[in-house]
């Protein structure tokens, strides 16, 4: 179920020290390093998410006077937004990584030689009966997060959007696939609620997986 908040759900503050009553136990020495250090370096990112998206907040409410918007406002909310979509993507890729490695594992009682699931664009190119328990019911949000970040990081007339929420902070993309002119052209137009909402149930779900997997085998 998703989370009516505006933050992401992770546990703690941003402003407030880790707590190892945040984690569990996870396998501190795969050959692709300390499980147990990447989870909670995942929390500590989606602190700094959290962080962003407070200043999103902030620098959109200081857009909402009327007249001329303060200097530097806008383009500080529309930055603040782009680097809390690169922070929930890099986020979510490594829960999308940790799960599938750890499923390897338990199935096969010996770590892979690649990680092939890796990122969310290879969830979403999965088939369907091919995606992992865990974030199978929400690969709607990953498509939305992997086209938006995408779009700010590759797409070349992004830039020219500059657009603002009306009555809630909103984010907005614009993406040209490959930036090739004869590729239609899409218009992202995303609640920052609905986008936290969305990825709060995808992140419970991953944990949920997670801390059952390291009880099992604990």
């Amino acid at each position: 179920m998703e989370k009516s908040t505006l933050f992401i759900v992770n546990g703690k503050k941003p402003g407030e020290p880790y707590n190892e009553v945040l984690s569990f136990w996870l396998p501190p020495d795969s050959p692709y390093g300390n499980l147990q250090l990447k989870y909670m370096k995942i929390i500590l990112r989606l602190d700094e998410a959290n962080r962003k998206i407070a200043d999103s907040l902030h620098f959109w409410g200081a857009c909402q006077g009327g007249g001329m918007l303060p200097i530097g406002a806008f383009e500080r909310h529309i930055f603040s937004n782009e680097e809390a979509i690169y922070m929930l993507r890099r986020a979510a890729d490594e829960l999308v990584s940790l799960v599938w490695l750890l499923s390897k594992y338990e199935a096969d009682n010996q770590y892979p030689r690649s990680i092939k699931i890796d990122c969310l664009g290879a969830v979403v190119s999965q088939d369907e009966s091919s995606r992992h328990e865990a974030y199978a019911e929400h690969v709607e949000l990953m498509k939305i997060l992997n086209d938006i970040a995408n779009a700010f990081k590759h797409s070349f007339v992004n830039s020219d959007q500059t657009i603002i929420g009306a009555r809630e902070p909103r984010i907005h993309a614009l993406a040209l696939a490959f930036n090739k002119l004869g590729s239609a052209p899409k218009f992202y137009d995303v609640s920052i609620s609905e986008l936290t909402g969305k990825f709060n149930a995808f992140y419970e779900s991953c944990v949920s997986w997670l801390s059952a997997y390291s009880a099992r085998n604990r």
